[in-house]
């Protein structure tokens, strides 16, 4: 057998390792850490963070606007938006130890209507950014315009601070995985994405606009399917000419996007002979069953090339899934060093999205 992982972001062994040597050199100074400013206390947190969990980082919200920032403040763990240490971000969360004073949350999460803020004499609201609602590869799209006229000389702080307030309104993680394509209408909008049809409407309306494309349009209702599966057969060639195979589970769409499904495990197998092919089958078969067990994990689709059968799972526990295959290869094939296994950390479910665009 060869595990093959990338190389970012690090392992869910190393990620849960990195986690609890922050908390511990945290609860070592927590006594003085609670007697901090939140400015001060955001600052310690990240030089303790930043050494062991690197792309990660503490905000506090809530507590005392002045002196100790007391125990009603909430410690939030963000990567600003960038899904490569989302992966860490969640480890650190799940690591927290008990007695900690502050409620721990993973990633900004969203603020109510009416936010706004204000960049080197420029002001922007919620209800100032205009937004249409589309779609584009399987993904919410976003085009953007202003209420009002923007000063020449504040068209890039404008640009930024809409995207700040995308993130305030629309919560990070949604942001990042949800939305695939953000336009501005002074640039030209893409075709195909439905903005022609769609009206413009402050950010504050906008934001339940895509919630119900995610869930109703797009189908991602974040329920586990139950009974038989939709599965879609399609074939092709690669560029080499070399015939390609793949099975589309249609009813793992309604879990994309959820967040503790980001883990997809591969599972490769040569499939030369028609016994390698039918040992392939017995082993995806008790592989996907034990992943649906809690429903801990989902069978995305299968690409079969080149004599090479790759099996795709998205899951919660990505250890105890590559521990699982190992367990079904034992029964199943006859060579288990054969089985190649590859781990990678891929929120948005990419790779699924590419295929089920095909069907």
């Amino acid at each position: 057998m060869n595990e093959t992982t990338d190389t970012l972001p690090p392992t869910p062994e190393q990620l849960a390792e990195d986690s609890r040597a922050f908390w511990q050199a945290m609860r070592a100074e927590q006594g003085a850490l609670q007697a901090l400013s939140a400015h001060d206390l955001v600052e310690r947190l990240n030089a303790l963070l930043e050494p062991v969990v690197p792309g990660v980082a503490a905000e506090v919200a809530g507590g005392a606007a002045e002196g100790p920032v007391g125990n009603a403040a909430q410690l939030v763990f963000t990567s600003h938006g960038s899904t490569a240490h989302f992966a860490a971000v969640q480890a650190v969360v799940a690591q927290v130890p008990r007695g900690v004073p502050w409620a721990v949350v993973a990633f900004r999460q969203r603020t109510g209507q009416g936010f706004g803020m204000r960049m080197d004499k420029f002001e922007l609201a919620s209800s100032d950014l205009l937004v249409r609602v589309g779609q584009f590869e399987g993904r919410v799209a976003l085009g953007l315009s202003f209420a009002q006229p923007v000063p020449m000389d504040m068209q890039d702080h404008a640009r930024q601070m809409a995207f700040i307030l995308l993130d305030h309104l629309l919560g990070e993680f949604d942001l990042a995985v949800k939305v695939g394509l953000v336009e501005f209408d002074d640039d030209g909008l893409s075709e195909g994405t439905g903005f022609d049809a769609a009206q413009p409407v402050p950010l504050d309306q906008a934001v339940a606009q895509v919630d119900a494309l995610w869930c109703d349009a797009l189908g991602r209702t974040g329920q586990y399917p139950e009974g038989t599966h939709d599965w879609v057969a399609i074939k092709g060639r690669s560029a080499q000419g070399s015939e390609i195979q793949v099975q589309v589970n249609r009813s793992a769409n309604a879990l994309v996007g959820r967040a503790d499904l980001g883990w997809r495990v591969d599972a490769s197998l040569p499939v030369d002979s028609a016994s390698a092919l039918a040992a392939a089958r017995a082993f995806e078969k008790a592989w996907v069953a034990s992943l649906a067990v809690h429903q801990q994990g989902i069978c995305s689709h299968v690409v079969q090339r080149d004599g090479w059968r790759h099996l795709c799972c998205y899951v919660a526990d990505s250890p105890a899934a590559v521990q699982a295959a190992l367990t079904v290869a034992q029964r199943c094939l006859n060579d288990v060093q054969a089985l190649e296994l590859a781990v990678t950390y891929e929120p948005g479910w990419d790779d699924y999205l590419v295929w089920l665009g095909r069907c």
